[in-house]
């Protein structure tokens, strides 16, 4: 189990909540492959790889919002 967060902590929901777990679908698709038809292994590709990508996205969103934009030069 992961540690209890701080109070006033930010809930991170692609590692703190089961959403972390559809990073790990290609796994079970690949697990799987033998006894499921192909397009379900590239489904599970899908779904991990849209997890990764959105995971990404917020956190560079988040990592943005701390950057002081440049001063502007005359």
């Amino acid at each position: 189990m992961s540690e209890p967060q701080p109070r006033g902590a930010e809930r991170d929901l692609y590692r703190d909540t089961w959403v972390r777990y559809l990073g790990y679908a290609n796994e079970v698709g690949e697990a799987f492959r033998s006894l499921v038809p192909s397009a379900v292994v590239w489904l599970s590709y899908g779904v991990a790889s849209s997890y990764v990508l959105a995971d990404a996205i917020d956190k560079g969103k988040k990592a943005g919002e701390d950057f002081l934009p440049l001063p502007q030069l005359d």
